[in-house]
């Protein structure tokens, strides 16, 4: 996978794992997973700003942020771009914020990808 199709691919997950977390906060802009949906698109935007088509399964929150890892971890340090640590760190804390936050990684599905 090329660096800019790496970056890509862990945007579409991350704006898939957004749409996840505004589906657990069911309109509710008090809930804190709407919180957190606003933080991952806010990384997704600093990954890859103009968002690339690129079709997904539907899957819940913490596997698309794991998937997003998994993506970012597969570019080749020679080819990242300087700020790549800064992100992939916004990543890592991203996931671990969402697991603390639901106490448990699996078993809720949603948003449209």
């Amino acid at each position: 996978m090329s660096p800019r199709d790496a970056l890509a691919h862990a945007a579409a997950h991350l704006r898939c794992a957004a749409a996840a977390a505004e589906d657990r906060a069911a309109q509710d802009a008090l809930n804190p997973w709407w919180a957190v949906a606003g933080t991952i698109e806010l990384v997704a935007a600093g990954l890859d700003p103009i968002p690339t088509e690129i079709t997904l399964s539907t899957v819940d929150v913490h596997q698309h942020l794991q998937a997003a890892l998994a993506a970012l971890d597969e570019m080749p340090a020679d080819d990242a771009p300087s700020d790549f640590a800064f992100w992939r760190a916004h990543v890592g804390d991203l996931r671990t914020n969402a697991v603390a936050l639901d106490g448990t990684p699996a078993g809720t599905t949603g948003g449209d990808c």
